[in-house]
């Protein structure tokens, strides 16, 4: 590959757009040709992009920290602190 030349960005087939309690979140999960590792960025309905530091070593791992946040933590892991008083308050 040249130095110029920008690596392809392979998306999963877990990519979703999810509704919870009626907010939506795009959960996107990709990685480049030229790299293994997953990424997994997850976006809310006000375009605040999440994105967890770590690469998962599978498209599928990465889901299940997704499902896990959200279990754990509910929407808003996903918000920031502005975003957390619009909706719940």
């Amino acid at each position: 590959m040249d130095a110029e030349e920008e690596p392809e960005i392979i998306m999963s087939d877990l990519c979703a757009d999810v509704e919870i309690d009626g907010h939506f979140l795009t959960v996107d999960i990709y990685r480049s040709d030229v790299d293994p590792g997953w990424i997994l960025e997850v976006i809310n309905e006000f375009g605040t992009s999440t994105v967890f530091d770590d690469p998962f070593l599978a498209d599928g791992l990465a889901w299940q920290q997704f499902e896990k946040t959200m279990n754990e933590e509910g929407l808003a892991a996903f918000l920031t602190k502005k975003e957390k008083r619009q909706l719940f308050h």
